[in-house]
């Protein structure tokens, strides 16, 4: 990028590509301006809140369910490889 192209940065640009594309080897070529993204709501938590309370408690409860199903996992998966190296030191 240029120094006197304009950009605004807002924190969910990682890399701006849309503008590159292959170089002609020998015809000559010029640039292309990129467009300007399409604003996109990816930033959820930052709008004003508007579920009830209901709402909260199902959404909390659901992670609370599915971080359990996780770490359950986890031990079960420790649980059977501590299980195979007790029966192999035997």
């Amino acid at each position: 990028m240029r120094k006197h192209d304009s950009f605004e940065d807002d924190g969910r640009t990682i890399a701006d590509m849309s503008g590159i594309g292959p170089t002609p080897t020998l015809l000559p070529h010029s640039r292309k301006p990129a467009a300007a993204p399409e604003p996109v709501n990816d930033r959820p938590w930052e709008q004003p809140d508007e579920w009830t309370a209901k709402e909260k408690f199902w959404a909390v409860m659901g992670a609370l369910k599915a971080t359990l199903l996780i770490v359950g996992a986890y031990l079960v998966g420790l649980a059977v490889l501590l299980a195979v190296l007790f029966w192999l030191w035997k």
